[in-house]
């Protein structure tokens, strides 16, 4: 091919046809490289989150091809299977005795006590961490049951109460409005939210478990 002059090679064109083996071979090389690019996180996000065995039978079960054979921490699935968000933990704590006073209520027991009751109510004193507790038959008997408390406690430490703080209860409902006529602020957990009351609530689990073994090794029935 001559153009003004100068001499051209030109040579010719050489059609492939995509439906040829040497075609379909070279796609399939493509591709194992691409899967061998995708890490095991990728595969794990492409089978919709799937957990780590289920992956593992994915992959070996279909030969996919990782980058990686180590799966990280995926953040959105940490997110997405929480119930909810972790609480912090509260580094707050009373200077005085009875500045702070946490109560709440067990119950009902599943086999009925000596003295027939069912339920108690336990009182905290978040500066000391000493513990009071009382018995009870009904869970409306917790005002009758604070009155003593207060009366003893108030005597001991020559000091009033001057806040106490519980879940929003049935039971302490009726109560509220006594302490807003003795002048006790009453501070309230939000609802379903037990973290607030996680001090009051382990003493619970502690309880519970001394007094079951108590019985246990003293051989007595449990209604004792």
């Amino acid at each position: 091919m001559t153009t003004r002059g100068k001499s051209f090679i030109v040579a010719p064109l050489k059609m492939v046809c995509i439906h040829s083996p040497a075609c379909q071979t070279h796609s399939l090389l493509m591709h194992s490289l691409l899967y061998e690019l995708l890490t095991k996180l990728i595969w794990h996000n492409k089978l919709g989150h799937a957990s780590f065995p289920v992956l593992q039978k994915s992959i070996f079960a279909f030969t996919l091809l990782v980058a990686n054979k180590r799966l990280p921490v995926c953040s959105d699935c940490q997110l997405a299977r929480s119930s909810q968000l972790s609480f912090k933990t509260s580094n707050h704590k009373s200077i005085n005795p009875l500045d702070k006073v946490h109560t709440d209520v067990w119950g009902p027991a599943p086999i009925l006590s000596n003295s027939g009751a069912r339920y108690y109510v336990c009182f905290l004193d978040d500066c000391t961490k000493f513990i009071w507790l009382f018995s009870l038959k009904l869970k409306s008997d917790i005002e009758k049951a604070f009155l003593l408390f207060k009366t003893s406690v108030e005597r001991q430490f020559n000091r009033t109460i001057k806040n106490i703080q519980y879940d929003w209860g049935g039971e302490h409902r009726r109560m509220s409005t006594l302490l807003t006529q003795i002048g006790i602020h009453h501070r309230r957990a939000c609802s379903y939210t037990h973290q607030q009351m996680g001090a009051v609530e382990r003493r619970h689990k502690q309880i519970v478990e001394v007094g079951l073994s108590l019985l246990s090794h003293s051989k007595l029935p449990q209604q004792f």
